[in-house]
């Protein structure tokens, strides 16, 4: 009997120990699940946390990418807002009217909001904004001369007539009847034929400071104006006019040299980003700008010309055959579709 005792005894401490053991085991798969679970937590935790950092730093760059663009692209009238899909983001860019500097430039606080997000966290994209100051220059060509030219000298020949006079005084826009203008700008001289006419206040100028003197002077982006990649209105070709409002002063551009005749008569701004020849039956209302004139030019304007923007001059010498009248109500609506954009430097911020 006593052996059966201990028999009984002996298993049941035998019983006492596996069930020890295999709570011991649960207790321990417990314990390293919780323990996966928690460095699954804490890894996810850190990578979606790495993950949302590189999104805001995209986003942030896609916000000073979007400022940026408007700014380069913004001529003509100037827009509220715009939205662009720049990467993996999308930005939103406001501009809103501070204040008017003077008749020619408005001040504006420029607004990027952009947002970044993957399919992951499509409902908590990363947001970043920057802002920026802004002058907006509405009509930035400024009103120097008739006819404006890098070349050492103009020669306004027999018959021809260059006046910086204003040839407007209707009042058809709020720009008529302006002050007189220069006739004509050359570097060195203005060479007046005894049988052609000039006149303007003064008639003549002499800009010894060259290409430089009239680049700053002007007030454009030439650089900005001849790039293939900015949109104008019409590229290498004529709009046919009748279509357009009587009040519609577009901007055209040639790219390369351009001989024009009366095929290219109009009005607005003409960009000729090569050498321009203005043909005897050739006549245009507004803004001629040109990388280089022929030496031999004489079609009619009714506003500005300035040649020579591409700092090249072939020849030493243009000759002016044509009319070049300043008319400022042309000009005026002309030069509005060259206004743009100018970020104010050292403004550009992260918005809180």
């Amino acid at each position: 009997m006593r052996t059966d005792r201990n028999e009984t005894l002996a298993g049941r401490s035998a019983d006492g120990r596996r069930g020890f053991v295999l709570a011991f085991v649960v207790m321990m798969l417990f314990a390293i699940s919780v323990a996966g679970a928690t460095g699954y937590l804490i890894v996810n935790s850190e990578f979606t946390m790495a993950k949302y950092s590189a999104q805001s730093s995209e986003a942030l760059a896609v916000a000073r990418a979007g400022l940026h663009r408007f700014a380069a692209e913004q001529m003509g009238v100037m827009g509220d807002s715009v939205s662009y899909a720049i990467a993996d983001g999308v930005v939103l860019v406001t501009a809103r009217k501070l204040m008017e500097l003077d008749s020619l430039t408005d001040y504006y606080y420029i607004r990027a909001e952009a947002e970044v997000s993957d399919v992951f966290s499509e409902s908590t994209p990363a947001t970043r904004i920057v802002g920026a100051y802004g002058i907006h220059h509405r009509r930035p060509l400024a009103h120097w001369a008739a006819v404006t030219i890098t070349n050492r000298e103009l020669w306004v020949e027999s018959g021809a007539d260059v006046n910086g006079r204003d040839h407007d005084n209707s009042g058809e826009c709020s720009g008529s009847a302006a002050d007189n203008i220069t006739g004509g700008i050359a570097m060195i001289d203005v060479w007046v034929d005894e049988n052609a006419y000039i006149e303007g206040s003064p008639k003549e100028e002499n800009w010894s400071g060259g290409y430089t003197d009239v680049y700053d002077s002007v007030g454009l982006r030439w650089d900005v104006l001849t790039d293939p990649n900015f949109v104008v209105e019409f590229e290498d070709e004529m709009p046919d006019f009748s279509a357009l409002p009587s009040d519609s002063y577009p901007v055209v551009r040639y790219n390369g040299d351009l001989y024009a005749e009366d095929a290219e008569d109009g009005r607005g701004v003409l960009i000729v980003t090569g050498e321009f020849k203005s043909g005897a039956d050739h006549d245009w209302d507004g803004i001629i700008l040109a990388g280089t004139f022929d030496d031999v030019m004489e079609g009619d304007t009714h506003g500005i010309v300035v040649g020579g923007l591409d700092g090249t001059y072939p020849y030493n010498a243009v000759s002016w055959y044509g009319n070049a009248h300043y008319h400022s109500c042309d000009v005026y609506a002309a030069n509005e579709s060259l206004s743009y954009l100018e970020l104010v430097a050292g403004t550009v911020f992260e918005v809180n």
